[in-house]
Formats: C-alpha cells, structure tokens, sequence
C-alpha cells in the first residue's frame, strides 16, 4: 500500500530545487545575476523573489522544450527533475486536501448518526493505512467513543484500532503486526496523549487484552524497552504496561518484575535525572498488582518494602529543588501516583501516610528537628500543602474500601451460617430456629448500622479535625484566606486552594463552615490565574456531588463562571454545571440562561457542549426545556445580549418544542409577558419567538384573543414582522371555518400597526417640538440680559430663528406623513401577498 506521509516528499522536493536552483541554464541565470546587481541599489525585490522568479523561467523554459528532438544530455535531466519536482509538489498539495478534511471527518465522529461516526472511524484507518499524519490524530479523538453508550460504536472503535495498531492492514484484524511493531505503535500511540485520551486508550487495551488480541511477546518487549531505554520511551513503556496489568496483574506482578520497576522507575537514575514522567508511569504500574502477601519474608514482601520507602521520598519531595518552579509543577502528578500507589501497596498505609507527613512538617517547618525555621520557601509550603490534601482523600477512600470489606465479609458470614443452620434442619421448618435466624440477622444489621456510623464519625471528625491532617487546618485556611496579600506565589494559592476542596470533600461540617472562604477566594483570584479558578470550579462540582444541600445556595455564583473572561474557565464551569444537571443534583432553574449563552460562545467546544446539554435535556420525559422557555426569553431580553445571537439562540431552544399543546402554551405564556415588557425591543423579542412556534387554529384563536396584551407594540416593524409571519403560515393549513377570524385579526394587526405608527410619530414630533420651545424660551431669556443698544438687533434675530423654527416643522411634518402613508401602503401589500 503506498504512503502518503508528507515528511518523503517535502525533503524529495528541497533536494531537486536544490539541484535545479545550481542547474539553471546561462542565459537566465546572466538575467538573474544582472538583477541581483541591481537589487543592491533598488529594494523593488529580494533575494528570494528573484531566485524563484529565475526557477520559474527555467522550468517554463524546460516544459516548452519537451517536444524538441535536439535536447542535450544535461537538458533531458534537468526537463526530468522539474518533472518530478511537480510530482512532488502535487502530492504534498494533494496530502493538504486530507490534512483540512481532517476537521470535518473529526466533527462527523460527534454525530447522533451511528452511520457518520462509522464511515469517519473507516476513513481515520484507511489515512492510518496510508500514513497520513492526521491518522493518529484523528483516532486519538475517536477513541473517546470508547465510552459511547451504544454497543455497537464501542465495538466499531475496537476494531478500528486493532486495523490500525494491532494488525496488518487489510486483513480485517485477522493477521496482526510483527510484535516489535505492535509495540512500536502502543508506544507512540501513548508518547505525548493527555490525560483524557490515555484514559480512553487504556479502556481499548484492557478489552483486547481481555480478548487475547494483544500477545503476550508485546509486553515482554516493552519490558525489554524499560530495562534499556530511558526518557520518553520508558516513561511510555511503563504507561502501556500498567494499561495491560489493569486486564492481567501478572504482567506487574511478579518479583523481578517489580525490582524492575524499583531500579528503573524509582531508582537512583531517574533520581538523578529528575525523570518525573518516569516515576509518574511506573507508580500507576505499581498500583496494578494485588494486595501484599502475607508473608514478610518472602522475595515479593522485600521488594515491595524498598518500594514504599521510594515513594515516600517522591511523595516528601526530596529531590525537588526549590529554586526551579518547574521542577515542582512536574513532580504534582508524579507524587499524586506516588500516594496511590503506597495506598494500594502498603499493608498499613495510614503509618505510612503519618511518617510522610512528618518527614515533610520537619523539612518545611523545623519542627522534630530541634528548631523552628523562621521562614518558608513557598514552593516547598506548596508541595506540603499538596501531600496534605491528597493524603486526607485517600485516607476517606481506603477508609470506605475497608468499610465496604467489613460489610461484605460479615454478609459472608451471615450467609454461611444460615446454610450451616440449612443443612443442619434439613428441609424442615422449624418456628423456634426461624426466630434464632431472625434474632441474628437483627443483630448482624445493627452492628453494620454501627459500623456505618463509626465511618461517618471518622470522615466527619477524625481525618480533618482531630487527627494529625487536623492540626494543619487552620494554617491552610490563613493561607487561602490572604489577607492583606502576603502570599504572592501563584503556585502556592493553587496548591492550597486545592487542598482546602479536599479537606472540604471529607468533611460536611468543615465544608459547610468554609464554603463562603472558597467562594470569595474564587472572586479575587488574579485575572491571569486561570489555573486556580479552573481547578476552583471542578473541586466545586465534586463538592455539589458530595453536599448537594451545602453547595446549593452558592448555585448562582456557580452559574456565573459561565461568563469568565478565560475559555478554559468557561469549558469547565459549563462541563461541572453539565454533569450536575444531568445527574440531578443541580436543579434546573432561570440560571440556566447563562448556558443558553454558551450556544454563542466564541469557542466550539464550549457551543458544542452546550448544545449536547439541551439535547439530553430534550430527551427527558417531562422536557424541562418546555418550562424553562419563558424565564430564559425574559432573562436573555433584559441582559441586552445581541439581536442576532438572541434570535440564533430562542431558534435553537424553540425547535425542541414538538408538542402541539405545548407549542399552544407558550404561545399563551409569551403573550401574557407582554406587559411587564419595559423596552420595544424586549416586545420585539417575544414576538420573534412566538412565530418560531408551530402555530395551529388553537394559538391563532390564543392569539386573537390576547390581542389587546401585545397590540401598543405593532407600530414597532420587527413586532409587525414577526405577527404577519404568523398570518402567513396560518394561511397554509387555515381551513375555510377559519378563514374568516384569520382575516379579522390580520385587519387588526394592520389597523394598530398604522395607528400606532402615527402615534409614535406624532409623540417624536411633539417632543422635538417641546425641544424647540425650551431652546426658544432659553435664547429669549439670555436676550433679555444683553444691554439695551443691542434690543432692537436680538428681536430681528428672535423673529428670524422663530420664522426658521417653524418653517423647518412644516416640512418635517410634511415628511411625516408622507412616510407614514409610504409604510402604511407597503405593510398593506405585504400582508395581501
């Protein structure tokens, strides 16, 4: 199959310009060399535009030589490479015409249509095939289609990506790739993937290496890969491993292996070179392999001893250097999987945690060590409050995963006592043993209530209020708080500001009480940190997941992230507000206007997000959509927003309304807010969005009746626009009973539209009369404070500027009514076509 990487053919072309460019035949290149002579004198062209001009006229000298018979040896190769230079020159045009269909083909893998995503995932393998460069681009964005709800576009982007990585194209996923090329491609595939794309690739190996479809001599390669390579590719190599130990723990889980991973993913070499990718892909390694055995002394238990102390230096931060911010803005998420990765390695990792967290307090406080330290470097206060934060989560979670060991160990021993008390019976029934059965489950359900409540008593108060994490409480709060702006470091509010949400996560007290703190810290974040109020909004939503009823009120303060001036503030505010509407831990209230503005959004992430909110919100049962109508119609209009986006945004919303007798509602509902309608434009807007609306005999009937709500607000053209559309189309399906009510209120629509125009005019002409006469009065009194040889001089003025007045009015009340009439015609015209 042939390629189409554009990389050969771009150093193919350099090479024959090169060439052709030390070619050129002598008589064009006297006229360049003259002309580059001249261009020392004149700047009419540069150097480049007279060499390309010269290699222009040569090979337009050499295609019109391509039929003579006398060409020379020299001239044949010359006429030879301009033909392969335009070969060349034509394929990488040729590339471009896929590389900018790329964004279409990316749009169509969003489509509601199955058969869109499918053609576009075919077209994605076939460029693979081809060597494209939008290929691997192009199927990293499929691959979120993993988490699709519809079977049969998750089995479309498996096979898609076994066509692409894992077998030889053409094949149909039968015959597979070399095992050094398979692991070749899962290398690059996962080299420079972010977060959320590593997530999805990670779903796709886990189902083939469930299905076999990966062999067994790949991960050995990337073992091989590990132990020899450095940088990048053993950083890469360790992330597929622990991708393919999340379906088989025995690709990890193995003693040697693990020494491996000790000496080259948290050893002395990455150390040295400050490899934090490195340690960051083998402790997600690390955090694939079982629980520890239960033997201390066996070969497994040793190395995984010498693990956890390496982690705990990765996660104390003891290779940092304080001076480079880099360096520390890296190892965040390296020591995010380090305490994973001891929560999921260490029998007792709540010791472990506690020795962490002291090894830190003596290095960035003094304290342990003999002395206090006067002063605090702010990264190293930045990495301490970092550890704090993410030590507190984890001690919650491991302390809901024993929780849920407890339960389902004592369900097991419930169960396996009744079959005992079964089997002793037989299949006889016996009252007195039932009620023994019954007294036991009684007391077995009362001592899981009891444990219950011991864990809420733990996450409630111990973790963040009486425990060792507690003590650090109200220092972190001073931090966060700032006031008077002693915390300069970027960095370190960050890092603070994010483990006050998790502090925040554990506890409903502690939460409740800092809440209003968070919010006002979220206020008077620095307008280029956008970094803080971005994690602020995600940490918020975790937190409405959490304690529905605490962040409640501070809903609208939510909404308001939504008009951010930063667009990544934006994508994740509307992100957050998505799930939790979606989920129904938001209710769905008049805020939701600001999303409605996000349709018209100047990025496109951000207008197709919103746009996918509605649409789910349109698919339920009830259509809350329906009842959002009004309050968003009312609330858009009295913000001011733009005609146009107005318009583009109620056409959008109204098109979900399908029902007649909801269409029949609104038209009511609408009509009913014209009074309380303080502007013409806000009448103009609720006219626009009534004749968006399906109208049948039962609105147009609605709409007669109301006519006296809306009709001061016909002299204004766009109402009048709007209601004679509405005739229009009633016009198509009016049945002849109709026809007659139909005319009638046409006649009046035309009727108050004149009569409210003249009104209008005639109110425009008495005002700037008014205007006149005040000016008039104005100059009469500055007249009379003039001295007396000048009387007679101001009264001809006076009777002059009088005579001008009022000759100036006539014909503007000539033009008037010339107008009037003018429009009155037209809009009569109109209405009869």
């Amino acid at each position: 199959m042939g390629s189409l990487d554009p990389v050969p053919y771009a150093e193919k072309a350099k090479e024959i310009k090169v060439y052709l460019e030390a070619n050129i035949p002598e008589n064009i290149k006297e006229a360049q060399e003259t002309a580059l002579r001249e261009q020392e004198s004149s700047s009419d062209m540069s150097t480049e535009e007279i060499n390309g001009a010269a290699l222009a006229a040569a090979m337009a000298e050499s295609e019109a030589m391509r039929d003579s018979d006398d060409m020379s040896e020299s001239e044949i190769e010359f006429h030879s490479k301009v033909k392969a230079l335009k070969f060349a020159t034509s394929a990488i045009a040729f590339i471009g015409l896929f590389e900018h269909a790329n964004r279409a083909f990316e749009s169509m893998l969003l489509s509601s249509n199955a058969s869109d995503v499918t053609e576009a995932l075919r077209f994605f393998v076939r460029a693979r095939h081809f060597k494209l460069p939008c290929a691997v681009t192009g199927m990293k964005q499929a691959l979120a289609l993993m988490w699709s709800s519809e079977t049969s576009i998750q089995d479309e982007v498996l096979k898609a990506f076994v066509d692409v990585f894992i077998a030889v194209p053409g094949t149909e996923g039968k015959d597979l790739l070399p095992d050094n090329q398979i692991a070749h491609n899962l290398l690059v595939l996962t080299g420079r993937a972010t977060v959320s794309e590593l997530a999805s690739i990670e779903e796709a190996i886990v189902r083939l290496v469930k299905t076999e479809h990966i062999p067994a001599e790949v991960f050995m390669i990337l073992w091989s890969v590990v132990s020899k390579s450095s940088g990048e590719a053993r950083s890469a190599a360790m992330m597929v491993l622990s991708m393919g130990a999340s379906a088989d723990t025995t690709i990890v889980d193995t003693a040697a292996r693990l020494r491996l991973l000790l000496e080259k993913g948290i050893g002395d070499s990455v150390e040295e070179e400050h490899d934090w990718s490195t340690i960051r892909s083998a402790a997600r390694a690390l955090q694939r392999i079982a629980r520890p055995d239960s033997d201390p002394l066996s070969a497994r238990s040793i190395v995984l001893e010498q693990i956890i102390e390496r982690l705990g230096a990765v996660a104390r931060g003891d290779w940092c250097v304080d001076e480079n911010e880099s360096d520390t803005l890296l190892w965040f998420s390296a020591a995010e999987q380090a305490i994973d990765a001891i929560f999921v390695v260490s029998c007792e990792p709540e010791k472990d945690s506690a020795e962490i967290l002291r090894g830190l307090e003596a290095s960035t406080f003094g304290f342990g060590q003999g002395e206090r330290y006067p002063t605090c470097h702010s990264l190293r206060l930045s990495r301490f409050f970092f550890v704090l934060g993410h030590i507190a989560l984890k001690l919650l979670v491991y302390t809901e995963e024993v929780n849920g060991s407890v339960r389902r160990a004592n369900a097991a021993k419930s169960l396996a006592k009744q079959i005992s008390v079964d089997k002793a019976n037989g299949n006889k029934s016996n009252g007195d043993d039932d009620g023994d059965i019954e007294d036991q489950l009684g007391v077995a359900a009362e001592a899981e209530a009891e444990t219950e409540r011991n864990v809420a008593d733990i996450a409630e108060k111990e973790i963040v209020g009486r425990g060792l994490i507690g003590l650090f409480g109200p220092l972190l709060i001073r931090v966060v708080a700032n006031e008077g702006g002693v915390f300069s470091s970027g960095v370190l509010m960050q890092s603070a500001t994010l483990a006050l949400c998790k502090f925040m996560c554990i506890s409903g007290s502690f939460c409740e009480k800092h809440l209003p703190l968070l919010f006002t810290a979220l206020s008077k974040a620095p307008s280029a940190d956008t970094t803080l109020r971005a994690n602020t909004v995600v940490a918020l939503g975790d937190l409405a997941f959490r304690f529905p009823n605490a962040v409640e009120p501070y809903t609208p303060m939510l909404y308001a992230c939504l008009r951010d001036k930063s667009t990544r503030v934006r994508r994740h505010t509307l992100m957050v507000m998505t799930h939790l509407i979606l989920n129904d831990m938001v209710k769905v209230k008049g805020q939701v206007c600001e999303i409605a503005l996000c349709l018209q959004d100047e990025e496109a992430r951000i207008r197709d997000m919103a746009r996918l909110l509605f649409h789910e919100l349109s698919k339920r049962s009830h259509n809350p959509i329906y009842n959002l109508l009004p309050d968003i119609v009312s609330k858009l209009s009295q913000m001011g927003v733009k005609k146009e986006d107005f318009r583009n945004i109620m056409s959008f919303l109204l098109g979900f309304i399908k029902k007649e007798r909801q269409n029949e509602m609104l038209v009511d509902k609408l009509c009913q807010r014209f009074p309380k309608c303080k502007t013409i434009s806000q009448k103009a807007d609720l006219a626009f969005c009534i004749a968006q609306l399906k109208v049948n005999e039962k609105s147009i009937k609605c709409l007669s009746d109301l006519f006296k709500l809306y009709k001061d607000a016909l002299f204004d053209e766009d109402v009048f626009k709007s209601f004679a559309s509405i005739v229009t189309k009633a016009k198509k399906f009016a049945k002849p009973e109709m026809k007659q009510s139909l005319e009638e209120w046409e006649a009046k629509l035309s009727e108050h539209s004149a009569a409210g125009l003249e009104n209008e005019r005639a109110d425009d002409k008495a005002e700037r009369a008014k205007s006149r006469a005040a000016k008039r009065v104005a100059k009469r009194a500055a007249t009379k404070k003039k001295t007396v040889q000048y009387e007679g001089e101001s009264e001809s003025e006076d009777e002059l500027v009088e005579s001008d007045d009022d000759e100036g009015i006539d014909k503007e009340n000539s033009v008037n009514n010339h107008v009037a009439a003018k429009q009155r015609s037209s809009r009569s015209q109109r209405i009869r076509a």
